[in-house]
């Protein structure tokens, strides 16, 4: 029977009918069996007893051989219903007397025999033995009829099955009361779950009915709706509340993009529609203050001093306000390399000396930690001690000394940078570090700078794992300590400080002074302009030198200690590969100047030197070298045919479609190359000028980041910000282009 699809209160009526029929037909079919088995043995006792009776008053009959006695005396059975047949026997076995009471017994019983016959016994046979002081004289046999007995028995078992249908009636009847008490709540209960489900109604109730375990299930029910209801208003006005902040936020990001849109115009505009006019103006004013074009007047000179010296100023707000921005994004990258300390210090000092001399300040070490190796970036170890050094010397007094001290600490290696000034203002502290923060912010302030030297010089720092801190006292001074963590590996893998590659290019100049002060400064003069310098103090250690070197020019005094400066030109042009060498020479007085030959008086004008130095090295490379000069500013373009002197043939495209036709009908030696122009980029032009010219050198003239794989891509790549006249011409007339690159033409 498939009950599934009954409701709960059909299932439980049926199982508690079913548990009562069930119930009441094993108490019925129990108290039947015993009931038929009790009376069984009731009836054979009873007809025993009945033997044993009738079997003493027949004993005298056949002791004395009365049948007609023993008759009568079985013929008193006939009282009793249940004795169909009775005997009396001998002691030999024979019929003494019999008693049949068969015909009177027939038609009394309430069922058919034949129905009880067939599953009942239904006739007992007793037998008893009758004895003359103990001796058997004979026996007594009694046939029972048990029908009356087992129709008896079905009866009483009728009436069971009768009470057992009756108990099932009343089970129905009152599961079906039940449905109301018990099983109506439930449903109710479970209908108002399921409308909640539907519907998402919290405010839906079950409807309570008395006060039993189910009204409570009800009322627990009810609460729980009333909590969901209350969360999910609360979780309504939370999701409203979301909404808006998400809506807040989108229009914040899109602002944020915005305003990060309009900083990356800003920064655009700031690297090319501004660095890269203010490259031009300041090559210009170079090339006006070095006496390229001739002596200018005492007034002019003094005005385009000064315009160069702004010029650099604003240049150098602009690369901080650059360098700030890529530290910021994170896209300022560093070459991590083990790198021995004091080295660096050294080099810094030398580096930044001209600039102290412009303050009447000099740098000394009054405390050094050699054999410290520390794992930095070399250019922005020495960007960092840039900024430090340029403000001690900038703020101390005149004649004073900036003192640098080196020091191993617990933790690592400190370096300290001390000077003499006014000391830092205690409200500025907290301030000092930050950008654009500066201790006199007003117009009338007498130093200059623009506040983000000391907030990218933390970042720096910072970023080689290194921290930086300062001590400053009103009236004694500031001192500006960082400290790096010691290379441990340093004593078993030693890496030597190597200049960059383009320096190990550089042309060379033979420097010949025996002045100690003006022979480093000669020297870094060079280097900023290009050239590699060494430096002789006298003319023999000059011929030395000269034998295991090739150099472009050579820069002497006229009185050295050994010999005359004439003489020692006479010698080193006495070689033929030295027969047309470039002198400038430095003397009390001038003479007039002869072929690769100028005349300085002291004392020297370094800017003039440069100059001369310049003028000689182009007029000794007379080969016409051509070059395709790929760039849509005109103003740029003259600056570096200015720089790079009268010695080469240029060829100027302003677009990438005339660059492309000038590459397939004419050749060059050299190509310049600008990466940004107008809706265009250099790029796509270099696949180009490898297929069609594949021994031209690529020359990247411009003030976009390059990643280390572009790099690999061209032969050299020179900053139009920095680009200074010798890098101009080593890059030009270089005389063996690079090895082509593997990916040069992707």
């Amino acid at each position: 029977m498939n009950t599934s699809h009954l409701s709960i209160v059909q299932k439980l009526g049926l199982l508690l009918a079913v548990n009562t029929v069930i119930a009441v037909a094993m108490i019925a079919l129990v108290f039947s069996v015993g009931t038929g088995i009790s009376r069984y043995r009731d009836s054979q006792q009873q007809i025993e007893a009945l033997a044993r009776v009738v079997g003493e008053n027949s004993r005298a009959s056949l002791a004395f051989g009365d049948a007609e006695g023993a008759r009568a005396t079985l013929d008193g059975l006939r009282v009793r219903a249940d004795i169909t047949f009775a005997r009396l026997l001998d002691a030999q076995g024979v019929t003494f007397a019999q008693a049949d009471f068969q015909a009177v017994q027939k038609g009394r019983g309430l069922l058919s025999e034949a129905a009880i016959e067939a599953f009942l016994p239904v006739n007992l046979t007793v037998s008893q033995i009758i004895q003359d002081n103990g001796r058997p004289i004979g026996r007594i046999e009694l046939d029972v009829e048990l029908s009356h007995l087992w129709a008896d028995l079905i009866e009483q078992m009728g009436v069971m099955a009768l009470i057992a249908v009756a108990l099932s009636s009343l089970c129905m009847y009152f599961a079906l009361r039940l449905r109301r008490i018990i099983t109506d709540p439930i449903l109710g209960l479970t209908r108002v779950a399921y409308q909640v489900s539907r519907e998402q109604d919290y405010s839906l109730r079950a409807v309570k009915a008395g006060n039993d375990e189910i009204a409570e299930l009800v009322d627990h029910f009810n609460h729980m709706l009333a909590e969901i209801q209350s969360r999910d208003e609360a979780l309504s006005q939370e999701r409203e509340a979301l909404v808006q902040i998400s809506s807040e936020m989108k229009r914040t990001m899109e602002a944020a993009e915005s305003a990060n849109r309009v900083k990356s115009e800003f920064l655009s505009t700031v690297s090319h529609e501004l660095r890269t006019p203010l490259t031009a103006i300041g090559g210009s004013l170079g090339l006006l203050t070095g006496g390229v074009f001739g002596e200018m007047p005492a007034q002019a000179s003094q005005m385009l001093q000064i315009a160069n010296k702004n010029c650099q100023r604003l240049s150098y707000l602009i690369n901080d306000l650059l360098d700030m921005e890529k530290l910021v994004a994170g896209k300022l990258d560093f070459d991590m390399q083990p790198q021995e300390l004091m080295a660096l210090v050294r080099q810094a000092l030398i580096d930044n000396e001209t600039y102290a001399g412009q303050f009447q300040v000099s740098y000394e070490v009054s405390q050094a930690a050699d054999n410290a190796w520390v794992l930095v970036d070399a250019q922005r170890f020495q960007q960092v001690m840039a900024n430090l050094l340029s403000n001690a010397a900038k703020f101390s007094p005149a004649g004073s000394k900036v003192r640098i001290a080196v020091w191993q600490s617990q933790r690592g290696v400190v370096v300290e940078v001390r000077d003499q000034g006014s000391g830092i203002s205690p409200d500025f502290h907290d301030r000092i570090f930050q950008r654009f923060s500066q201790g006199d912010a007003s117009d009338t302030r007498q130093k200059g700078g623009t506040g983000l030297g000391l907030a990218i010089t933390r970042e720096l720092v910072e970023r080689m794992g290194g921290h930086i801190g300062f001590e400053s006292m009103p009236g004694r001074g500031t001192c500006f300590y960082f400290e790096l963590p010691l290379w441990t590996e340093a004593t078993s893998r030693p890496v030597p400080i190597e200049p960059p590659p383009s320096e190990t290019q550089l042309p060379g100049v033979l420097v010949v002074v025996q002045d100690a002060v003006m022979a480093p400064l000669i020297s870094r003069t060079l280097n900023l302009a290009g050239y590699g310098a060494d430096i002789a103090e006298s003319g023999a250690k000059a011929l030395e030198l000269a034998t295991h070197k090739e150099y472009v020019a050579v820069t002497m005094e006229l009185t050295l200690p050994d010999m005359d400066g004439l003489r020692l030109v006479e010698r080193l042009r006495a070689d033929s590969s030295r027969r047309c060498l470039p002198v400038v020479m430095m003397a009390a007085t001038a003479k007039e100047a002869q072929p690769d030959m100028e005349w300085l008086t002291k004392p020297i004008d370094l800017s003039k030197l440069l100059a001369s130095i310049e003028r000689l090295t182009a007029v000794a490379n007379t080969a016409q070298t051509r070059v395709l000069h790929v760039e849509d500013d005109l103003e740029m373009h003259q600056l570096v045919r200015a720089l790079a002197g009268e010695s080469f043939d240029f060829e100027l495209a302003t677009t990438l479609r005339e660059a492309r036709a000038r590459v397939a009908l004419d050749r060059f030696d050299v190509v310049i190359l600008d990466l940004t122009l107008p809706d265009e980029s250099g790029w796509d032009l270099l696949p180009y000028i490898r297929a069609r010219q594949p021994d031209a050198r690529v020359v990247v003239l411009s003030n976009s980041e390059l990643s280390p794989e572009q790099v690999q891509q061209v032969d050299m790549v020179l900053r139009k910000s920095e680009v200074l006249p010798r890098q101009l011409m080593s890059a030009i007339t270089a005389r063996e282009r690079a090895a082509p690159r593997e990916n040069a033409a992707a």
